[in-house]
């Protein structure tokens, strides 16, 4: 078999893969992540129900799509090094938000799959996570080394305060008492509300004398 040949089937076989994603979110945002079958995803996606898992063995594993998609998007803002740190990581985090951020039922499902892999991480999520890390660290690194932020803050710890509040930003805006949503969080969307959060924090970790 020719290069040539395998480099095809490795396009279909992502091209397959985007189609099903793609499918599946529309469906989600249209009908909530609980009501959307295998089914009415490999039918959109004009696909058998058998190749759907073998791109995704379970309907949660579509979730493990967006960390790569996240993934790609933390190495794009990372080379952007023109840009301030700190406008970076709020985009990092923002546009996290923004790509399951659509409807609250998508965002709720999303929070839930990472909290779990949290506690229970599997391998490739683990890997994921670790790249993630990494991206926010040299971001961070490149702030600390321009004056941005605080020297005496670790990256890890700084990653920690930033993911708490993203964490309970999205949770605030998903509605965590039995389904209600805060009134006040209709007046936003996810990435919004992250933006704000986040934004916020750097009050805190913005080195002595720098304003933005």
């Amino acid at each position: 078999m020719t290069e040539a040949t395998l480099g095809r089937r490795e396009r279909k076989k992502e091209e397959t893969r985007r189609r099903i994603f793609d499918a599946a979110i529309k469906l989600f945002t249209d009908k909530g992540f609980e009501a959307t079958t295998v089914d009415e995803i490999a039918a959109a996606a004009d696909v058998a129900k058998g190749t759907f898992f073998n791109y995704f063995p379970r309907k949660e594993d579509i979730v493990h799509f967006l960390f790569e998609e996240w993934t790609a998007m933390g190495e794009s803002i990372l080379a952007e090094s023109h840009r301030s740190a700190e406008d970076r990581l709020v985009d990092m985090f923002a546009e996290a938000a923004a790509s399951f951020g659509e409807t609250r039922e998508l965002a709720g499902a999303v929070a839930r799959f990472s909290l779990q892999q949290m506690c229970a991480p599997d391998p490739y999520v683990a890997q994921t996570h670790r790249r993630h890390d990494q991206i926010f660290d040299a971001i961070w690194q490149q702030g600390v080394e321009r004056g941005e932020f605080r020297a005496d803050m670790d990256p890890k710890q700084a990653r920690g305060v930033l993911g708490s509040v993203f964490v309970g930003a999205a949770t605030w805006w998903v509605g965590s008492h039995g389904g209600h949503v805060d009134p006040d969080a209709l007046r936003y969307t996810l990435p919004e509300v992250i933006r704000l959060n986040v934004r916020a924090v750097f009050d805190g970790l913005r080195a002595r004398g720098k304003r933005s």
